[in-house]
């Protein structure tokens, strides 16, 4: 079983500051803020899409969904840009349960994208690599570290 090791790792390598906490299995990003008792705009979910540069780990909030045509419009795409499948995710993240990926570790050449409602935040929640563990870390340091692409990829509401 994973216990999030990768990703703690991976973090500690960095010197960054963060903190581990430990919780309940979930399955979803917002069972998750329900598990450690936080607001789910509170907790970064972390999508796989693949695309003609590789893989792509789009952040967002556990609150918000995914708006697709303005990720390809950044990533200038098209319909090339598609989620991940079940098999894809275990081939490329052996390192991470399976829907637990996290914005850190893992393949290095990865392209992350944050959503600006979570880059705007002082700090975010994540998962570690696996269902029963989560990281919070300063958002700076998230796209910071990753060096990611801070962008407005949720749907309008």
């Amino acid at each position: 079983m994973n216990t999030g090791a990768g990703t703690i790792d991976a973090l500690t390598e960095t010197g960054m500051s963060f903190e581990v906490i430990r919780h309940a299995h979930t399955e979803r990003a917002s069972d998750e803020a329900v598990a450690i008792g936080v607001e789910q705009s509170d907790v970064g979910k972390t999508i796989v899409l693949t695309s003609p540069r590789g893989y792509v780990r789009a952040v967002l909030p556990a609150s918000k969904r995914l708006d697709l045509h303005k990720l390809r419009r950044h990533l200038n795409g098209g319909n090339e840009i598609r989620l991940a499948t079940e098999a894809e995710l275990v081939g490329a993240y052996p390192t991470f349960e399976l829907g637990a990926v996290s914005p850190f570790g893992g393949p290095p050449a990865d392209l992350v994208v944050v959503d600006r409602h979570v880059a705007d935040r002082d700090w975010v929640i994540v998962e570690a690599g696996t269902h029963e563990a989560s990281v919070r870390i300063r958002t700076s340091d998230l796209v910071s570290t990753v060096g990611a692409d801070v962008v407005d990829i949720c749907c309008d509401e």
